[in-house]
């Protein structure tokens, strides 16, 4: 069960970082970029999965999660860019 949850949401957040925009193929790193990512979120999920949290709540967070990333890439936009650039 657990599996399948991160394989589903896996597939889900691929779905959604693979926007032609996200990905760069000249950049041979936004493959590892396209795949660690949703795992991450993956397993973020999975994680909220097994605590029980509801699927109402785990938008929630998400969104919450989203936020905090824009306000913070905001503020501190160049070294985000310039980590995301190493990477």
């Amino acid at each position: 069960m657990i599996i399948g949850t991160f394989i589903f949401y896996f597939i889900l957040f691929a779905i959604v970082f693979s926007y032609p925009g996200f990905r760069n193929k000249k950049d041979k790193r936004s493959v590892f970029k396209l795949l660690t990512i949703p795992a991450i979120l993956g397993l973020g999920m999975v994680f909220l999965t097994v605590i029980k949290v509801y699927f109402v709540y785990k938008i929630l967070a998400l969104l919450v999660v989203l936020v905090t990333f824009v306000l913070s890439y905001w503020q501190w936009g160049n070294q985000i860019r310039r980590l995301w650039n190493e990477f």
